[in-house]
């Protein structure tokens, strides 16, 4: 574990406190993000944010403390909010601690995939008993101990592959032809063999097609793309899954 400067903690904000402390008792930390739903009005959410207060007033003068809000009942949207999340965090140096026992199952499940994305730090924190007050939600009570949870690595798709789904997702997760990625892709060292001495152009570009052709009908298989044929042409369209890795591609142009 690193020293608490580079330590910073992520907390689904819920409906207990206790096994908030105990994960920051644990970890020390200079700096928390706090997560939150976007339906301020929902009584879970009320509850959520007024522990986030209580929460400031004892950790403030010595933790840094940043709040976000996020759709916490979009499986897919969370976790690609929190991938980013966690990747920027460990790109500025950041150890990154998650706590998967705040939150509801939703935001959890997405925050463990994000997790395993990325190399961070999934923790759990077990209380000491539970209760159900009459008319009201489960609480919990107290810690019984905190539990840092291995981490997995998730393999996705291949570099190159991973290029394609970037260059979708700059275009908007949609291209209407397949062949509409060759430009793009043509920009990122190494996709593309060269042009061989004495290769016309229409040969050389028919080899990037047959190539690309055969990466796609890859990453469909796995999942991330979708492929429509269209007269003569082949609609790719990105999956749920697919952007999960798709994002601005390293050398595609503005």
């Amino acid at each position: 574990m690193g020293s608490r400067s580079n330590i910073v903690h992520v907390i689904p904000m819920g409906l207990e406190m206790d096994r908030v402390l105990g994960g920051l008792k644990e970890f020390p930390t200079n700096h928390v993000i706090l997560l939150y739903g976007k339906d301020g009005s929902s009584s879970i959410e009320i509850k959520a944010r007024h522990n986030g207060e209580k929460l400031k007033d004892l950790i403030s003068a010595t933790i840094d403390i940043e709040e976000r809000m996020m759709d916490i009942f979009d499986f897919y949207s969370a976790a690609r909010s929190l991938k980013e999340l966690f990747s920027d965090l460990r790109s500025r140096g950041f150890e990154v601690y998650v706590n998967i026992s705040t939150g509801n199952r939703i935001i959890t499940s997405a925050a463990l995939l994000a997790v395993f994305m990325t190399g961070s730090h999934p923790y759990y924190v077990q209380p000491e008993r539970y209760s159900i007050p009459e008319g009201q939600e489960v609480l919990s009570h107290g810690v019984s101990s905190v539990m840092e949870i291995p981490s997995v690595t998730i393999v996705g798709p291949s570099r190159e592959e991973e290029q394609v789904l970037k260059v979708l997702g700059r275009l908007g997760g949609t291209a209407r032809h397949e062949t509409s990625l060759i430009p793009y892709l043509e920009t990122v060292k190494g996709f593309f063999k060269p042009r061989k001495e004495g290769e016309s152009k229409r040969s050389h570009l028919a080899r990037n097609r047959a190539h690309l052709s055969r990466m796609l009908r890859s990453i469909e298989k796995d999942g991330y793309v979708t492929l429509i044929k269209k007269g003569r042409y082949v609609n790719v369209s990105l999956t749920d899954t697919g952007l999960l890795f798709s994002g601005p591609p390293e050398n595609a142009p503005s």
